[in-house]
């Protein structure tokens, strides 16, 4: 039916039943002279003449929102339906369409926005009786909703109505369009006592070989011209016979950590974030980790998504408002294989002295040939397979069912296996994604190539 029949007041079939029951019976009592069943038409009669004063005379005004435009997955958003009060309605009703990945939650009636945290799992919908209390002059209509994966979600559409006393008249159910909410992945748990290899921006924690301005202590001097006063060490200048000493520092440094996701493919079924990861699911989640991580050292992060359908990249930056920004890129990514394209002639924006991060489930050919062109450079270029389960420390079966398909897949899997064990003879390392301490090896090893590059 279409949208401007159901947007407007239509008997419900109650009220015709009480017409007709008043229009037969009224009649027969009269001529068959049976005051019985005019006594039992008179409450039907009596509904039907106060359904008809007491006729809505207005379509309700109606808007939807949602209360937060980003969230991150796993976490909690209210749906929330405004409707405008009409003289007449008695219940005003909503209900969300089913979503891939969206969760209905139960909302205490006439809760707050921020009070629908911690709630079990129920149906998407709600009543609200249309004599309570107002929100902005408006009816306000709450569903909770809870939304298990990241990426951009279509929260909705919304199925809005409303009924008259006693159920006579009905308006709707009319739809909203759907909404669109940012999900932001939810970073696996990561931590590195590695430091990053090879400091150069003067910006950072990681300590200097060369003094300079820092918090790192390093020795005492003779004051020079344009030394701060702060930096006078009084209970060694008057100890030294008139001559001022300052107390010299080491220049704090960072690191440009780029970050390269391999959104060729997206292998496996994702269960949200309570269930099983896919491989994307794995690159993006590990992906945020490594990026809260290395930001929280000072070191600047950049990312590049390698995929046809979002080529995305975030510049090099730092902190907390850079790494929101880097998670908010992160949530549209789309896998997408890029065809007929020349890694070669890829730029990736990659300066010398960076640690390259490459996160992929090295599927594709692309990703572990710009891994290879990357330390070609002279570039520390760590590959971390997303492929690898990191309970079971595995690489994940498919599931396919088909004899020649679970076939394919493991002549596939011992072609990657050779892949990997090529870009590791060129000096890449890859290692599998398993949480706390997966990179600390690694960096490990890449700094002390550095240091001895540079003793040489």
């Amino acid at each position: 039916m279409s949208s401007s029949v159901e947007d407007r007041w239509r008997p419900t079939p109650a009220l015709v039943r009480a017409v007709a029951l008043v229009v037969l019976t009224v009649p027969v009592a009269l001529l068959w002279r049976r005051p019985d069943l005019l006594v039992l038409a008179t409450p039907c009669a009596v509904v039907l003449a106060w359904s008809v004063v007491t006729r809505p005379r207005k379509v309700p005004e109606r808007r939807f929102a949602l209360s937060h435009a980003q969230v991150r997955e796993g976490e909690q958003v209210l749906a929330l339906v405004d409707v405008e009060p009409v003289v007449g309605t008695d219940l005003v009703a909503t209900a969300l369409s089913p979503a891939p990945f969206v969760e209905g939650v139960a909302v205490e009636r006439h809760a707050r926005v921020e009070d629908a945290d911690g709630l079990p799992v129920l149906h998407a919908s709600a009543v609200e009786d249309a004599h309570g209390p107002l929100v902005d002059g408006l009816r306000r209509l709450v569903v909770g909703v809870r939304v298990t994966r990241w990426g951009v979600r279509r929260i909705g559409p919304v199925q809005v109505a409303a009924v008259s006393a006693w159920g006579s008249y009905r308006w709707g159910p009319v739809r909203q369009e759907a909404l669109g909410l940012r999900v932001l992945p939810e970073p696996t748990a990561f931590d590195s006592s590695a430091p990053a290899p090879r400091p150069r921006g003067l910006v950072g924690a990681h300590r200097s070989a060369r003094p300079g301005e820092g918090t790192e202590f390093a020795t005492l001097r003779p004051f020079q011209v344009g030394d701060r006063l702060r930096r006078i060490h009084w209970p060694r200048s008057t100890r030294g016979g008139g001559e001022l000493y300052v107390t010299s520092s080491y220049a704090d440094q960072d690191t440009h950590v780029a970050l390269l996701v391999d959104a060729h493919y997206d292998l496996g079924r994702s269960g949200g974030v309570g269930g099983r990861a896919s491989s994307l699911d794995r690159s993006v989640r590990a992906a945020g980790a490594v990026a809260e991580h290395f930001l929280q050292q000072g070191d600047r992060v950049s990312l590049r998504v390698l995929s046809a359908r979002t080529p995305l990249t975030v510049p090099a930056g730092t902190g907390r408002r850079h790494g929101v920004r880097i998670l908010d890129t992160l949530c549209r990514v789309v896998p997408g294989v890029v065809e007929q394209v020349d890694p070669r002639r890829v730029h990736l924006g990659v300066d010398a002295g960076s640690l390259v991060v490459m996160i992929s489930a090295l599927v594709s050919p692309d990703a572990i040939m710009q891994a290879a062109m990357l330390a070609s450079r002279g570039l520390s270029v760590v590959v971390v397979d997303a492929l690898v389960d990191p309970e079971e420390g595995t690489v994940v079966e498919t599931a396919e069912r088909d004899a020649l398909a679970r076939a394919a897949w493991r002549i596939r899997m011992l072609e990657r296996d050779r892949e990997i064990r090529a870009v590791q003879a060129q000096g890449v390392p890859v290692v599998p994604w398993l949480g706390p301490g997966s990179l600390d090896v690694v960096l490990l090893q890449l700094g002390r190539r550095g240091r001895v590059g540079r003793l040489s």
